[in-house]
């Protein structure tokens, strides 16, 4: 199984990522961190987020995602080097790329090991992501906790960045910025079914729980951190190695 986001390409942008002056500060750090690399794979390139401002400052950047609706916006915004493919068969010769970049992609798919298998074989060096921390995002989980209670499973279907973390410690952890999250706008964002979390459930379950979740957190907040991760390729690929042992 493999999560597109086809159907919501045209409002992603608006449901997705932290504000403008964040992102301005996650580009710096991978600008610093990018620095000795020449061609760089965005993994999951989405509307081009990461890979517009990358360009921009001269980085080769090939960006691939499995949804056509996600790359026809980010080719509006000047986005280059943009091809469709699926992450578990990256057509690409081994360690063509400096580095690699994959934020929030791994969790869409169940064979994330497939997935990371395949990133590690096109990447030299380095594999970068973005996780949140201070803990997981309160609403989430209650939404999974609901979800099960009406006996429908609304857990991603592949592994996160912080649950990678605790299987392959990463070679470095940098906070790029913390803030106090409003639940309200969490809560306007479950209201769209912008949530890939949702998209298994019934709509009239999921009805259900996003009310139940707006009487539980309607005004709250919730700090949030948010670090950028990278990986030797060669301890994910010693991690992979020996999974294939057992």
């Amino acid at each position: 199984m493999k999560i597109s986001f086809n159907h919501i390409a045209e409002i992603y942008d608006q449901t997705r990522g932290p504000s403008p002056e964040i992102m301005k500060k996650i580009v710096q750090v991978l600008l610093k961190e990018f620095k000795d690399c020449q061609k760089i794979l965005d993994i999951g390139v989405g509307t081009g987020r990461f890979a517009k401002p990358l360009q921009r400052k001269g980085f080769d950047v090939i960006g691939i995602d499995i949804s056509r609706g996600m790359m026809r916006n980010a080719r509006r915004k000047g986005v280059d080097n943009l091809l469709l493919s699926d992450a578990c068969f990256l057509p690409f010769k081994d360690s063509y790329f400096d580095a690699s970049l994959c934020v929030h992609v791994l969790h869409l798919i169940s064979d994330w090991q497939t997935a990371l298998e395949e990133i590690c074989r096109v990447t030299k060096n380095w594999l970068f992501s973005i996780a949140h921390k201070r803990g997981s995002n309160p609403i989430s989980k209650a939404y999974e906790e609901l979800a099960e209670k009406k006996g429908y499973d609304a857990r991603h279907v592949g592994l996160s960045e912080q649950e990678i973390m605790k299987i392959v410690k990463p070679a470095k952890s940098m906070k790029v910025a913390s803030w106090i999250s409003k639940a309200d706008e969490r809560l306007a964002y479950l209201r769209q079914r912008a949530s890939s979390r949702q998209w298994r459930i019934p709509e009239n379950v999921d009805k259900q729980i996003v009310n139940e979740l707006k009487r539980r957190f309607a005004g709250k907040r919730y700090p949030v951190e948010i670090h950028i991760l990278s990986w030797d390729v060669e301890d994910l690929k010693s991690y992979l190695n020996d999974q294939t042992r057992q």
